[in-house]
């Protein structure tokens, strides 16, 4: 049988303060220390508590020992968030340098960006070594940059075109529509 553990005296702002971890903390890991912490403080043994908050004995000394010895800071998640970014803000930027550029101005036989088009132009640049079309949507999502739908029209690789086009414009006059249709 082990040795029973025994809980050092909490002073009343840890007490507070494990109270509002019980009440008001969005981590449930920390809930479940600080609940495992309280019921030891008022009496509780490492069997009994066990049973009220269905885990392991040994989960429940750990708990006990780890606040013994760092108080307040052992209730807190001591994992990551997750896998860290693949991309880091110097990659991010330059993706989204690239897919707000038009692609004809990079010497690109399209007129707009698709995800497959955007991520086949970064690997062959060398900007990523490889990225899922998935992970480039979310992305650009994050850095607030949303693809239209590509729409079929053709744009003219001529230099002049503005000059020529407004030219064009101010010539033509619109027709007037008939009485009675």
């Amino acid at each position: 049988m082990s040795t029973p553990v025994k809980l050092r005296p909490i002073s009343d702002t840890e007490g507070q303060a494990l109270v509002r971890t019980v009440r008001r903390s969005p981590d449930p890991v920390a809930q479940r220390r600080a609940t495992c912490v309280l019921a030891a403080a008022t009496g509780m043994k490492v069997p009994q508590i066990a049973r009220n908050q269905l885990i392991d004995e040994t989960l429940v000394r750990r708990i006990l020992h780890a606040f013994n010895a760092q108080g307040l800071a052992s209730l807190g998640n001591r994992y990551g968030k997750g896998r860290p970014r693949k991309f880091d803000d110097h990659t991010r930027r330059k993706i989204v340098d690239t897919v707000c550029t038009p692609p004809y101005q990079l010497k690109l036989p399209f007129s707009v960006w698709s995800l497959p088009k955007l991520r086949d132009y970064l690997i062959q640049k060398r900007m990523v070594s490889s990225i899922a079309i998935e992970t480039l949507r979310r992305l650009l999502r994050e850095e607030g940059v949303s693809l239209q739908r590509t729409k079929t029209w053709k744009q003219s690789t001529d230099p002049d075109y503005a000059a020529k086009k407004k030219r064009s414009s101010s010539v033509t006059k619109p027709r007037k529509r008939a009485a009675g249709r």
